[in-house]
């Protein structure tokens, strides 16, 4: 029998899986499993990745990278592959890569193959990051920022994600752009900017497809710019998007985007955010942005 390790974050998102149902799901998959909760911290820090075929992941957009940052460490062959059960309130990881959010879904025996999911990596803060959704500067940071201050949560996964919509929103119309130079690929541009954005997935933030076209496992960033002079018609793509409408409108109309691999970065303003949460030491200074190719692997569905 296929032998697994199961990573669970019991208080990711808003729905309760307890760990028998959760091991339920994964031995009608097929597999013989161990059981990790995150919220053991004794298990967490003694977890070693290489002593496993295949993890299966509960949880959101952040306990992924909690499980990456711990793979990027230790691992010392190829990734193992992940199987991500979403439990979150955004995930855009699972999104992205077309993952059920229905885990009971995940029992079924359906044929699987592995993709590669490739990682950013930044030099020039106090501390290396990485990331595996996106990094950025501009109106993200702020949502970021505003959403943890506000500190009230709605319980609801989609009223959540709403709410967060509308803030970001207001968060656009006030925000003054600062400026930018950016090197990419042997290209400069210079400007001010109410956003830049480095994605590596499609999503961002509360489900805000702003890179339909990416893909985590081409080797490619996509560089998103969003100019002052494009304010408007940011804020009501978001308003539309509350409204359920946003489908019918083009992104190219106010996002310019590019393909990049290589980056060097540096922004006028004071917040900077790498994937879910705020940089606290960006001081202005350039930042290199590299490509890890094919860090992590994922099961989708064929």
């Amino acid at each position: 029998m296929k032998t697994a390790q199961v990573v669970h974050n019991p208080s990711a998102g808003n729905a309760g899986h307890t760990q028998d149902e959760i091991m339920d799901i994964v031995e009608k998959a097929g597999y013989s499993a161990d059981y990790l909760s995150m919220e053991d911290p004794l298990e967490w820090d003694n977890f070693d990745p290489n002593r496993t075929d295949t993890i299966f992941l509960v949880g959101g957009d952040g306990t992924v990278r909690k499980l990456a940052k711990v793979l990027l460490e230790k691992m010392k062959d190829l990734p193992v592959p992940i199987h991500l059960m979403p439990l979150g309130t955004a995930n855009n990881i699972a999104r992205t890569l077309r993952i059920s959010s229905v885990l009971e879904r995940h029992a079924a025996n359906k044929k699987r193959s592995v993709k590669s999911f490739d990682c950013g990596r930044i030099k020039g803060l106090t501390n290396e990051e990485f990331f595996l959704e996106s990094a950025g500067f501009g109106v993200f940071p702020e949502l970021i920022d505003e959403m943890r201050k506000s500190g009230n949560k709605a319980g609801d996964a989609s009223i959540e994600l709403q709410k967060a919509v509308q803030i970001l929103s207001e968060i656009v119309k006030r925000t003054k752009p600062q400026k930018a130079t950016i090197k990419a690929d042997g290209i400069t541009i210079k400007g001010r900017f109410l956003l830049v954005e480095l994605m590596n997935i499609q999503y961002l933030g509360p489900n805000i497809r702003l890179a339909p076209h990416a893909d985590p496992g081409d080797g490619y960033f996509e560089l998103l710019m969003v100019p002052e002079k494009n304010r408007e018609a940011l804020v009501h793509y978001l308003n539309e998007m509350i409204d359920g409408k946003s489908e019918n409108l083009s992104l190219g109309d106010f996002v310019k985007t590019l393909r990049v691999q290589n980056v060097k970065l540096r922004w006028a303003g004071p917040k900077m955010h790498v994937d879910d949460h705020l940089v606290d030491d960006y001081s202005g200074k350039t930042i290199e942005i590299e490509m890890l190719t094919s860090a992590l692997s994922f099961f989708q569905d064929i």
